[in-house]
């Protein structure tokens, strides 16, 4: 079992045909993606930005949008062909899954959340370094289904609420005891401001969340 992120741009215009042929494929689109080993899949919106998140069982197989999609989805090279979306590099989890009964239970999820955020491409190494640090020096410490992706310099994360934690928590790969105290304080520097957002969403911007099970 494994958990990803995937990072997808919706073309010029395209956002509300988007949504729609989503609302009109939910049952199918569900359907195709669970006989592919998803377990879980939500879709989030803001602006042009759409990010992902899924668990999936088969450790090897890599998603990405059926065709129906490239009318509103633009396009990345990929190795073999062009893709609709991209995996997003892992930045940061709380939790890893050992397996789906563990993993989740009899919880519901009641609330999922996705925000982006603008790296400033110098402060990535330092970002990246404190967050590995966090990481291994605290795992399972606070939601084990928050994780922070990122692809060039835009950041996704996504957690679910309510907030749980992993009935066997994992020993991190470092003994040591660094990370800041000032956690926020120490993260700021290393964003660049969304323009016109709401205090509190300056660096963090909550997504529209489309589409999930």
């Amino acid at each position: 079992m494994k958990r990803n992120l995937f990072y997808a741009q919706l073309r010029k215009d395209a956002s509300d045909g988007f949504r729609s042929a989503i609302e009109r494929d939910g049952e199918s689109f569900r359907n195709q993606l669970e006989s592919k080993g998803v377990l879980t899949f939500s879709l989030f919106i803001i602006g042009c930005h759409a990010g992902v998140y899924l668990e999936l069982l088969d450790n090897e197989y890599e998603w990405d949008w059926p065709d129906a999609y490239r009318i509103w989805l633009e396009e990345w090279p990929g190795e073999g062909e062009a893709r609709l979306s991209v995996p997003m590099i892992d930045i940061f989890h709380d939790g890893v899954p050992a397996d789906p009964a563990s993993w989740r239970g009899a919880s519901d999820v009641e609330k999922r959340i996705g925000s982006f955020a603008k790296l400033k491409p110098d402060m990535a190494a330092s970002y990246i370094f404190y967050h590995y640090q966090k990481q291994e020096e605290t795992p399972d410490s606070f939601n084990k289904t928050y994780i922070i992706g990122a692809h060039g310099p835009l950041l996704f994360s996504y957690y679910e609420l309510p907030s749980s934690l992993s009935e066997s928590k994992r020993k991190g790969v470092l003994s040591t005891n660094n990370s800041p105290k000032d956690w926020h304080a120490v993260m700021q520097p290393h964003f660049v401001p969304w323009g016109d957002a709401a205090d509190g969403q300056e660096y963090w911007q909550p997504a529209a969340f489309i589409y999930g099970f």
